[in-house]
């Protein structure tokens, strides 16, 4: 039976994301443990996590789509699956298993290099994912506690700062929500430099995709060089096969005569 191939799907930049967002997503579930349910930080912490958890999934359909074994990767990743389900946060825990197999598996940093070096657009997206997600997570995070406890402040709960964050990110600017006391402001200011780069990665990576048609040809012509050679060695072992069974024949003729 043919095996998942653990460095391909658990080593891609994508896998390497999500193991560094798992330590976030269970430090955040941790916390949420010890805080009021009604609280502002509980709901905010919430809000954070179903937006990981999110992330997760894209992560994980990427790989089952571009999987060419889907039923073995549902059999390796379906915790994975289970463990991505927001709003249930106990679950989160079960990542704990995806933390352990990709640590296993990252025995030098030449393996990581090669994988981000062979997957240069995938690293791309992924580090745009990871930015958005500290950025909101942070970004709103300190803003409630910045302007939570101000009377003039109009941030005043979780929702607010997370709309007040997303919104900023994207720099639209609606107004409706904005930091009144001088942390704030530069907080603000911090996340609308880094909003601004972001989108910059995005168009960059829109641009490069759309001034290189190549690029699928040549991802096409790759994996049949990989099929031939898949093929070729195949073929050999057979013809070694072969010539040790005639060998064999060939002992018995003579010990028969």
């Amino acid at each position: 039976m043919k095996k998942i191939d653990p460095v391909k799907y658990e080593l891609n930049p994508m896998s390497l994301m999500s193991l560094l967002l798992s330590f976030v997503s269970l430090t955040i579930v941790t916390t949420m443990i010890f805080l009021p349910k009604q609280s502002s930080g509980y709901l905010l912490l919430l809000g954070i996590d179903t937006f990981i958890c999110l992330v997760f999934w894209c992560q994980l359909l990427a790989d089952f789509f571009r999987s060419r074994e889907k039923v073995l990767y549902l059999k390796t990743h379906w915790i994975d699956f289970i463990a991505s389900i927001p709003i249930i946060e106990p679950i989160r825990f079960a990542r704990l298993l995806q933390i352990f197999r990709v640590i296993r598996l990252i025995r030098s940093s030449q393996q990581i290099l090669r994988q981000i070096r062979s997957n240069r657009r995938e690293a791309t997206v992924a580090s745009i994912f990871l930015l958005l997600t500290v950025l909101v997570s942070v970004g709103s995070a300190l803003m409630l506690i910045l302007e939570g406890n101000v009377p003039e402040s109009n941030i005043k709960d979780a929702s607010d700062a997370l709309w007040w964050v997303f919104v900023t990110i994207s720099t639209v600017g609606y107004g409706d929500h904005y930091p009144v006391t001088e942390f704030g402001k530069m907080l603000a200011a911090v996340i609308i430099v880094c909003g601004v780069g972001l989108f910059g990665m995005v168009a960059g990576l829109v641009s490069s995709i759309i001034s290189d048609p190549e690029h699928k040809k040549k991802q096409n012509d790759a994996r049949h060089e990989k099929e031939w050679q898949a093929m070729l060695a195949n073929q050999q072992r057979l013809m070694d096969r072969l010539e040790a069974i005639e060998r064999k024949l060939e002992e018995k003729n003579r010990e028969t005569k």
